[in-house]
């Protein structure tokens, strides 16, 4: 992902600069560079191995906000079909890669996930690990009805989000969602909530136990 002020044509995203993150630089301003992005685990969710067990995830799969391409690659290695779009055409070179070095065929490519343009009713499934809380509320909005507009009748979407359970945090602040702002956004852009549940993550993270509050979201597109 990246700022939509730093890359014309992308647009509804906070003020972070996702592709000079994946590159080793600030993101923004007052953000430290970082060698590796918090979330590289090299690994898929948790969130996403349950949403694959649970039988939610079917037909073609798009992993929106694909980032380094774990989820997508899990998931191509369980049989899916699977297309992997984010913001970050450095992000996508590292994904691309362990597609490769997994042996598995994923579809990678640069998109914003508040337009998909090109996607139209081309998806069953949307796995969204981690990218609905990067946007703002417009872009949250759009986001809703492009992914509509991407999928065919009876499609799932799958959420991870912050969740606004979270403490206020000044050294490494976290954007935060609401129940009401998840069930006004997808209701508004043809989505019907079947389940949002709240879920708590604990980790260690630079020799410190982080735990985060997240919702999960399972919503079927309205025809």
């Amino acid at each position: 992902m990246t700022d939509s002020n730093s890359s014309p044509g992308f647009s509804g995203l906070q003020r972070m600069d996702f592709d000079a993150l994946y590159r080793g630089e600030s993101p923004g301003e007052g953000i430290p560079p970082m060698p590796t992005p918090p979330w590289d685990t090299k690994a898929p969710k948790d969130n996403v191995i349950a949403w694959h067990d649970r039988g939610w995830v079917h037909g073609d799969v798009v992993d929106i906000g694909c980032g380094l391409g774990d989820n997508a690659v899990y998931l191509a290695k369980n049989g899916h079909r699977v297309t992997g779009l984010d913001i970050s055409p450095t992000a996508l070179i590292t994904a691309e890669r362990r597609a490769a070095d997994a042996g598995v065929d994923v579809r990678f490519a640069v998109a914003d996930a508040t337009r998909l343009d090109g996607y139209t009713g081309a998806f069953d499934t949307v796995v969204d690990s981690g990218m609905f809380h990067c946007l703002d509320d417009d872009g949250k909005r759009r986001y809703a009805a492009a992914v509509h507009r991407a999928t065919r009748p009876g499609a799932t979407l799958l959420i991870s989000c912050f969740s606004d359970a979270n403490p206020v945090d000044d050294q490494w602040p976290r954007p935060m969602v609401s129940e009401q702002t998840l069930r006004d956004v997808l209701g508004g852009g043809g989505w019907d909530i079947q389940s949002l549940e709240p879920a708590t993550m604990r980790r260690e993270h630079d020799g410190a136990r982080v735990e985060m509050s997240y919702w999960y979201v399972r919503a079927q597109r309205r025809s």
